[in-house]
């Protein structure tokens, strides 16, 4: 029998898209899954919604808050009521692929010394319509000190949850980045280049409508936080580290950035360990043809 996989779905009055997302789920080639809406106090039609398809479907569960937790805090709940080998989460307005779960479930079990998978994303807006997509590759693991590389689609095994644990609600708006750090800093993690999911990118969504302050502000305390996790790293690593620091004030608007210095620094040996030989190898290739 497959294993089972856990998918946590935080709802707060999503009711424009919420039957898209279960449908995603429904249509999986991976059928061995379990899906826990939980509700953060929707006051539009989610509940029931939510309670229709959890009516069907055995594998469906509705879960509400009694009070509103914000989303850390409620992906926390939902993972403590899941019970599946492997865990990811999902959105009330974003969809997965048909194969997403197979494709992530089988790059962990070809990749044993791997306890973490992420996959590319197409961009759609409020209509469905393209907008751009989020690739992703291996060669990008070390810029996750600095930038967030794991997109929307992913997948751990509960090995992985059990020993990171939860989500940390100091750090709202970047809860998910600040995971993949912490399971970065620990595990092996795999990328898929496939499209395997549909992030949709409109005004009621969290991303678009968060504070840019506020999350400038708490992606630099997290980024500051998290570093130690990484113990020592290379020219290349502490250049995206410092590059997401300094974008954070950049952003800000801060015209004494206090990053610009080792920005500057970890750029130009960057350039010259990396960027230049490379070139420099190109051009010696191209020679000898």
């Amino acid at each position: 029998m497959e294993e089972l996989i856990s998918i946590v779905l935080p709802v707060y009055n999503g009711e424009k898209y919420l039957r898209e997302s279960i449908d995603s789920v429904l249509a999986q080639t991976y059928k061995n899954w379990e899906l826990l809406i939980v509700d953060d106090c929707s006051t539009d039609s989610s509940a029931a919604i939510a309670k229709e398809y959890a009516s069907k479907d055995r594998r469906i569960y509705y879960y509400r808050n009694e009070n509103n937790l914000r989303l850390p805090r409620n992906l926390n709940k939902g993972f403590r009521l899941a019970k599946g080998d492997y865990l990811t989460w999902t959105s009330d307005d974003n969809k997965f692929k048909p194969m997403a779960l197979e494709k992530m479930y089988d790059a962990l079990k070809n990749n044993q010394d791997a306890q973490f998978v992420f996959a590319s994303c197409r961009v759609i807006n409020s209509e469905g319509e393209e907008i751009e997509y989020i690739m992703v590759d291996d060669k990008r693991k070390k810029q996750i000190v600095g930038h967030n590389v794991v997109g929307a689609c992913f997948m751990y095994t509960r090995k992985a949850y059990e020993e990171v644990g939860e989500y940390n609600p100091d750090f709202t708006l970047v809860e998910d980045y600040d995971y993949w750090q912490r399971i970065y800093a620990k595990f092996n993690a795999v990328a898929i280049s496939d499209i395997l999911y549909e992030y949709r990118w409109h005004d009621g969504a969290l991303t678009s409508t968060m504070k840019k302050d506020a999350f400038n502000k708490t992606l630099e305390k997290m980024l500051l936080k998290n570093r130690p996790l990484f113990g020592k790293i290379d020219a290349e690593s502490n250049y995206y580290f410092y590059q997401g620091l300094y974008n954070c004030r950049k952003n800000l608007d801060d015209k004494k950035n206090p990053y610009q210095w080792k920005y500057r620094w970890y750029s130009m040996i960057f350039l010259f360990e990396h960027k230049i030989p490379g070139k420099i190898k190109r051009m010696i290739r191209k020679g000898k043809r």
